[in-house]
């Protein structure tokens, strides 16, 4: 009976052995991931942030570009009135 359990004993700590072996390679496993996660986040950051700049820079030229067409039809408005005003003085005498 003493052999049985000694042989139970041996078997069970094998087990807990093999239990612990599978434990510490998942954990590995994970941390391995992990850091390829984190890797990949920030290379998306990184990406993300690129585009906030190009975003910027998008919005900035289309606000020059409408505020010069807004120049630009305001002095041809004032082009017009100027030259009117020389016939309209002109009648007035």
């Amino acid at each position: 009976m003493a052999a049985l359990s000694t042989s139970r004993a041996a078997s069970g700590a094998e087990r807990m052995a093999a239990l612990e072996q599978r434990l510490s390679d998942h954990e590995s496993r994970c941390e391995e991931r992990l850091a390829e996660i984190r890797a990949s986040a920030a290379g998306t950051l990184k990406a993300v942030e690129g585009l906030k700049g190009r975003f910027w820079a998008i919005a900035l030229s289309l606000l020059a570009w409408a505020l010069a067409q807004v120049w630009a039809v305001e002095q041809g408005r004032i082009a017009r009135l100027e030259a009117v005003t020389p016939a309209v003085a002109a009648r007035a005498v």
